[in-house]
């Protein structure tokens, strides 16, 4: 286990409760919530060099307070922020031509040629619920579908990835001149859902459908709780459904990359220095984050 992974899982099961803890741990973290209800932060240090790790939800509504003074001191003190991808200028074009590219049928039939009468019904009320264009769906791949779907229960609920964390934080790096740094290209990321299995990406739609009516509002409960730092209810909203995702769908979104990630940070605490890690909330919360 490389040094960073193995710090940061006893990191993460102090956070979590995991393991025993001193009454005075346990008081500090106490007084730590009762000065500033915010998102969770936590750090990695060795001699010379530190890590700030501070979780994201990408989908937020409007006037959510977050930003705290914790995150102000810790964003002043780091000198790089690292974050998971760049999707401004030529690079974000690139991501939009490849999506269309992977995500809209060109092989002449529709996605509900995948579907069984189930499915296919369920894409329909699906459609209506939202009052969404089943035609456009009918020309997406599964993958595709799914996260239109997402996007769509969250607009609807009032929540935009244009007002995320991620995008202030980066809009902040930019004009206090910050170095900053991305874990991955933009392409790489669609690519990670799109090359998934036919078969996986119809379980994911088909469980997307299915979660069509209540998503809304789930995605608001997330965005809240993440704001004054409830792990365990994030842990119950984020990573416990995960425990039925199709096989193979965990590791190619969270496990390989958080693997990736953290190779790179550990060469970060190789030098000297301080860093903010800003990166989805999923990627620091259960096993392998």
């Amino acid at each position: 286990m490389r040094f960073f992974l193995a710090l940061f899982a006893l990191v993460m099961l102090i956070a979590c409760d995991q393991v025993p803890v001193s009454d005075g741990a346990i008081r500090k973290v106490e007084a730590a919530k009762a000065r500033n209800d915010a998102p969770a932060i936590w750090r990695v240090q060795d001699e010379d060099s530190t890590l700030y790790l501070f979780g994201t939800v990408h989908l937020l509504p409007t006037g959510l307070s977050w930003q705290k003074d914790d995150l102000r001191d810790v964003f002043a003190q780091s000198g790089t922020v690292f974050f998971e991808t760049d999707q401004t200028g030529a690079a974000g074009l690139r991501a939009q031509a490849l999506a269309t590219q992977l995500g809209l049928r060109r092989d002449g039939r529709r996605l509900t040629d995948d579907l069984d009468n189930y499915q296919a019904k369920l894409l329909e009320a699906v459609a209506n619920n939202g009052g969404l264009d089943l035609a456009a769906l009918d020309s997406m791949e599964p993958w595709l579908a799914s996260e239109f779907l997402t996007l769509s229960a969250a607009t609807a609920a009032g929540l935009s990835a244009d007002l995320s964390a991620d995008e202030a934080l980066k809009s902040r790096a930019r004009r206090s001149g910050k170095n900053l740094l991305y874990f991955e290209q933009p392409e790489s990321q669609i690519r990670q859902i799109a090359d998934l299995p036919k078969p996986v990406q119809l379980d994911l739609l088909t469980d997307t459908m299915e979660r069509f009516d209540e998503m809304g509002d789930r995605l608001a409960e997330i965005a809240e709780a993440w704001s004054v730092g409830e792990v365990e209810t994030l842990e119950g909203l984020i990573v416990s459904p995960l425990d039925g995702a199709p096989e193979g769908y965990v590791e190619a979104v969270l496990l390989d990359r958080n693997e990736a990630w953290a190779d790179r940070l550990d060469r970060f605490l190789e030098g000297s220095g301080t860093g903010l890690v800003v990166v989805g909330t999923a990627h620091l919360l259960g096993d392998g984050s």
